[in-house]
């Protein structure tokens, strides 16, 4: 009875993605609140944080039956480490390379944020978002990496019928942000790389 149930629960979830997703579509950027961050120390290094091409452009894609939508979630990923660095250290100047960012005398340290995977599963009637990050940090002048730090965000969110279907995609893409920012920041607070003076 359950085996039949959850087969059922399937057809229909295939059945909603299809009428949903059509041939895929490209939706246009995805708005995320970003999330208050109090409570910590500011550290005093100055950061050329990267906010490159890539991470701009980037798109999270929802494969489904009949074709992928994608999401531009760039903008979203800009503010974020954004937030998460303006709240941690000094003071931050944002470039577009590491090039630009070997470049700034005044700047001690270089944060590089990169998606290293976001993927969407579904299931019991909820999709289910997995967002990777990769943070860098290097010492400007030797450009040695001193630090590198993954954190996996996760969130779910309900299918929806094929009339909000766009809302709660971007409700799950806010919760995923709302899980991924306090984990960079705590991140940020417990490096000893990150938190002493300047070299």
């Amino acid at each position: 009875m359950k085996t039949m149930r959850l087969i059922t629960q399937s057809l229909f979830a295939v059945l909603l993605l299809t009428l949903a997703s059509g041939c895929g579509h490209t939706f246009s950027q995805v708005p995320v609140h970003q999330v208050a961050l109090t409570g910590g120390q500011v550290s005093p290094h100055h950061i050329a944080l990267v906010l490159n091409q890539e991470l701009a452009t980037y798109q999270h894609k929802f494969v489904l039956v009949g074709g992928t939508d994608s999401y531009p979630i760039g903008d979203a990923l800009q503010d974020y480490a954004r937030n998460v660095t303006t709240n941690s250290f000094q003071q931050i100047d944002v470039v577009p390379s590491e090039e630009k960012a070997a470049s700034l005398t005044s700047d001690d340290l270089i944060l590089i944020p990169r998606v290293v995977k976001s993927d969407t599963s579904f299931g019991h009637g909820k999709f289910t978002i997995t967002l990777v990050m990769e943070w860098t940090a290097k010492n400007r002048a030797s450009q040695n990496t001193i630090w590198l730090k993954t954190i996996t965000a996760t969130a779910s969110e309900k299918m929806g019928s094929a009339f909000t279907t766009l809302k709660h995609r971007r409700l799950l893409f806010q919760k995923a942000f709302d899980d991924l920012t306090p984990q960079t920041y705590k991140a940020f607070q417990e490096a000893p790389e990150l938190r002493g003076s300047q070299p």
